[in-house]
C-alpha cells in the first residue's frame, strides 16, 4: 500500500509540473492525430519549433505552447504534495472527473516510488486486474504495437493506460520516454503530460532537460509561480 503524505518534496512537485507542461508542448501538436500520420507528415517529434506542418496546413501553434495557460492553475496549487497534485491533474489535463482522480492516485503512488520500481504493485493500486494484465502484456511490445493494443490512445481511458504503460516500460531518461509517447500519436498531449509528470515525479526536475523548460512559452513566468509556491511551502 502506498501511504498518504502532507510533506511537500519540492523536488518532486517541481519535476511532476514541469514534466507535464513539458509533455503536454511536445504532444500538442500532434494531439488528436494517429501514429501514421505522425510518422508521415511530422517525421517524429523532436522538441519544439515554431510550426509543425500535417500536409500543407500549419498547426497554428507556437513553439513550447501548451494546451491552456497553466499560469493561474500554479499560482492557486494547495501547499501539500498529494493535494497539489489532484489540483494540477483536475484543472490542467482537462479529463472527465473519474479519469482525473485515477490520475490523482497514479501519480502519488508514483511520488512514493523509488528505482526499481514494481509495474505490478503499482498497477494493483490503480487498475482492476484485467487491465492490470493488458498493460503488462502491452509492455513488451514495441511502442507502435503497444499504441494499437490501446485504439491508438484515441480516448482519455485508452490514452491513459497507454501512457502509464509507456512510463512503466522505460523510465530511465525523460526525454526518451516522453518524444516516444507523444510520437505515438492520438490524445498526445495527455499521454506526453503523463509521461512527463510521471518521469518528474520518480526522478525529481533535475531529469528533465533544461532546453525544454526553458523553451515552454511563458517559462520565466512558470519558475517564478514554482519558485512563489516553494517559498511558501
Amino acid at each position: 500500500m502506498y501511504e498518504r503524505t502532507n510533506t511537500m518534496n519540492t523536488s518532486k512537485l517541481r519535476g511532476f509540473l514541469l514534466g507535464a507542461l513539458v509533455g503536454d508542448a511536445l504532444g500538442l501538436p500532434v494531439n488528436k492525430k494517429p501514429h501514421h500520420i505522425v510518422r508521415m507528415y511530422f517525421k517524429g517529434i523532436k522538441g519544439y519549433t515554431d510550426e509543425y506542418y500535417s500536409t500543407a496546413s500549419p498547426t497554428g501553434l507556437h513553439a513550447g505552447q501548451n494546451s491552456i495557460d497553466a499560469r493561474p492553475i500554479l499560482q492557486a496549487l494547495p501547499h501539500t504534495l498529494d493535494s497539489a497534485i489532484a489540483h494540477f491533474t483536475e484543472t490542467f489535463f482537462q479529463v472527465e472527473r473519474a479519469t482525473a482522480e485515477q490520475l490523482s492516485k497514479f501519480f502519488q503512488c508514483v511520488s512514493r516510488l523509488q528505482v526499481p520500481l514494481s509495474a505490478s504493485d503499482l498497477l494493483e493500486e490503480i487498475f482492476e486486474p484485467a487491465v492490470q494484465q493488458k498493460i503488462l502484456s502491452a509492455m513488451a511490445f514495441f511502442p507502435s504495437d503497444m499504441v494499437i493494443e490501446f485504439d491508438e490512445a484515441m480516448n482519455e481511458q485508452s490514452a491513459t493506460q497507454f501512457a502509464i504503460a509507456m512510463f512503466l516500460r522505460a523510465h530511465d531518461d525523460f526525454e526518451t520516454t516522453v518524444l516516444s509517447t507523444v510520437n505515438m500519436g492520438g490524445l498526445a498531449r495527455l499521454t506526453g503530460a503523463i509521461a512527463g509528470g510521471a518521469m518528474g515525479l520518480l526522478h525529481g526536475a533535475q531529469v528533465i532537460p533544461e532546453p525544454l523548460i526553458q523553451g515552454l512559452m511563458h517559462s520565466a513566468d512558470i519558475l517564478d509561480a514554482l519558485h512563489a509556491l516553494e517559498r511558501a511551502s
